[in-house]
């Protein structure tokens, strides 16, 4: 009787352990088709958003490059936090607001697309400016200046960021959402702020391999020496293409323009980026000239 009682006991115990391993296993069966579905989610979202931290590392890099060389790395480390900060809060209304609200993620992900075009056109037409006529130069900006301005920036590049991603989640569940949210926004925020970190030190590094090494460390220092300013100079324009691209393909999806090949693809977005760019721009300048003779 103890031996077929200790064998029952044993029996029912083997069942629940099978039972656990089944749930067990099942429950790891889902987590891992909720990560696949959230990473695949997540790289959608990196890809559309490319262009906007484009963007953003040619505004945060332009930000940081005056500021004096012993503080560039503390005043990139405030902008950094407040960037960090300001996707924190921008995603928590997003989610709120797409949550009660849908049509207004597509008014948002539309304004924003017409501000980038916007932005975009008074850089080209800054670019193509001629400022030799002698008027007077501003004042350069104090750190805490430049620190203000580039976190008020980033507001509206991460706001436009995170409503590309969050438009890139489709119907996904809210916890799906969520996750994308904020794996897109650490991806973003670490790798933009890092990648100006290096280019702003990328002369120094470069000089220091020069003076210590011989050969050709000594020559890939120079060489990253000199690739420093034309970083700096060629991010510009590079940032000010990406909003024209970023901001038309957002037009382009929302007219349901369908372009085959994607170089085409790219192109068109581009050049709608930059005609509704360069009209709102002129329609600017109307309204400001209206306004004073009146």
């Amino acid at each position: 009787m103890a031996s077929s009682a200790f064998f029952a006991l044993l029996r029912d115990v083997s069942k629940l352990a099978a039972s656990a391993a089944d749930d067990l296993a099942a429950q790891s069966a889902k987590l891992s088709a909720a990560a696949d579905d959230i990473a695949t989610l997540t790289g959608k979202a990196a890809v559309k958003t490319a262009g906007v931290a484009g963007d953003d590392l040619a505004v945060g890099a332009g930000q940081v490059a005056g500021v004096s060389p012993n503080r560039e790395l503390p005043a990139l480390w405030r902008i950094t936090k407040g960037s960090a900060v300001n996707k924190v809060w921008l995603a928590a209304l997003l989610l709120v607001v797409g949550y009660f609200l849908p049509p207004a993620i597509t008014i948002a992900l539309t304004l924003g697309a017409l501000y980038l075009a916007f932005e975009g056109g008074e850089g080209l037409l800054e670019y193509f400016h001629d400022d030799s006529d002698g008027a007077a130069e501003a004042a350069p900006m104090t750190e805490d200046e430049k620190v203000r301005g580039a976190i008020k920036t980033d507001i509206v590049l991460s706001f436009e960021m995170l409503v590309i991603s969050l438009a890139a989640t489709g119907d996904a569940p809210l916890g799906y959402k969520i996750a994308v949210l904020a794996l897109v926004g650490v991806v973003m925020t670490v790798g933009v702020y890092g990648l100006i970190g290096l280019i702003i030190r990328l002369d120094d590094m470069g000089l220091a391999l020069a003076r210590k090494g011989e050969g050709w460390r000594r020559r890939l220092g120079l060489a990253m020496a000199n690739a420093a300013p034309v970083i700096l100079k060629v991010l510009g324009p590079v940032g000010m293409v990406a909003m024209f691209a970023v901001a038309g393909g957002i037009l382009g999806h929302l007219l349901h323009l369908e372009i085959g090949h994607w170089a085409l693809a790219l192109l068109a977005d581009i050049a709608i980026g930059v005609v509704v760019g360069l009209l709102l721009v002129g329609l600017h300048h109307l309204w400001a000239k209206w306004r004073g003779k009146h």
